[in-house]
């Protein structure tokens, strides 16, 4: 089950409440009592591997793959 972050409205009181993703519960406020709203998570992502910078595009790649080739033709004539 998903854990959400929900906001009270009231006092501005920040909390976690799990639940099914198909639920919609009313949720309540732990220290006023007050309704309580759902809340966009801070979340940190990282990406890694090849494709995230412009330096690791496919048209930079191709053009460095065709260098290689041409020097070791060269070298084997």
């Amino acid at each position: 089950m998903p854990i959400y972050r929900y906001i009270c409205e009231d006092c501005g009181n920040e909390f976690t409440v799990m639940h099914g993703m198909n639920e919609e519960p009313n949720v309540f406020c732990e220290q006023c009592g007050g309704k309580a709203r759902k809340g966009i998570g801070r979340i940190g992502i990282s990406f890694k591997g090849n494709g995230f910078y412009i330096n690791d595009s496919k048209g930079s790649s191709k053009s460095s793959k065709s260098k290689s080739t041409s020097s070791t033709s060269s070298e084997k004539k």
